[in-house]
């Protein structure tokens, strides 16, 4: 009976431990959101909306109830298929002719762990027919150069959908190589090293201390806005611990992990890895 009630609390505890966690974890992301969304661009744009306000005067209240219980069934819809959650939508009417209606719009969001403001402006013609004719788009991740171009192309081909298609699979790719890692540092604290929010991380066998193997994971937006993994490892050595390599063990050790890599998938080829390399002198 004590045993059972012992291994309750235990469970209790850990179920505390893992809540605080992802307290933790919401908490930085809130206040990451908030001093990204307090940037002189990004303020000053967002209280220009707040003060304009719309420009239609009749209003339905009826229909707009409507329309915000379809709004936040759409908006739960898109969250749970591309991760992109919408905070905040902003429109108000630049300007009107016989033909069109110039309209500007500020979506504000987060993709997971990308907060982003997206200011955009479109042409709304009496034929219904609508298109972008600016975009502006700013992210929380401006050091990272893949998002830093996506932004870029998207500023000169107005494809707003496609960004938004680009984004979701990079933030989803960056989470699963996150947790990967983590994983793996979990499981082998001594073996494996990371630094924060990095695209790497670096193997070492305790036994050996001046001789590591940097796993590269980077994620790559192409032109045309697939994203793919580029997986690579690189030995990191001494040039004299480098000649004692007469088998070429060391400096083919990239090629030899894509083959891996390729033969049993990015999870086993992994772990192979760190039971081979890390583990190896510590068994024998």
């Amino acid at each position: 009976m004590q045993r059972n009630t012992l291994e309750r609390c235990e469970d209790a505890i850990s179920s505390l431990k893992q809540e605080l966690q992802e307290l933790k974890k919401k908490y930085e992301e809130n206040q990451r959101e908030i001093a990204f969304l307090s940037r002189p661009n990004i303020k000053k744009a967002l209280e220009s909306f707040n003060e304009q306000g719309s420009s239609d005067d009749n209003t339905d209240m009826k229909a707009i109830e409507e329309k915000l219980v379809h709004c936040d069934q759409e908006r739960w819809f898109l969250k749970e298929v591309t991760g992109i959650q919408l905070t905040a939508y902003l429109k108000k009417r630049e300007k009107k002719t016989k033909e069109a209606i110039t309209y500007s719009h500020i979506l504000v969001g987060r993709c997971i762990f990308i907060s982003f403001v997206v200011m955009f402006k479109t042409l709304e013609e009496q034929t219904e027919k609508c298109q972008v004719i600016h975009i502006n788009i700013y992210t929380d991740c401006e050091d990272n150069s893949e998002l830093m171009k996506l932004i870029s192309r998207t500023h000169k081909s107005l494809n707003l959908l496609g960004f938004f298609r680009s984004l979701s699979t990079f933030a989803e790719w960056c989470e699963y190589r996150q947790s990967t890692f983590f994983q793996f540092m979990d499981t082998y604290p001594q073996e494996v090293g990371l630094t924060p929010l990095s695209d790497y991380m670096i193997l070492m066998n305790p036994d050996l201390p001046w001789c590591e193997l940097i796993l590269v994971w980077k994620i790559i937006i192409r032109d045309d806005g697939v994203v793919i993994p580029v997986l690579d490892l690189l030995p990191k050595m001494p040039e004299q611990a480098m000649a004692l390599d007469k088998t070429g063990v060391m400096k083919n050790a990239g090629v030899n992990f894509k083959t891996l890599l390729h033969a049993v998938g990015l999870q086993e080829a992994i772990e192979n890895l760190i039971q081979s390399f890390c583990m190896k002198r510590s068994s024998d």
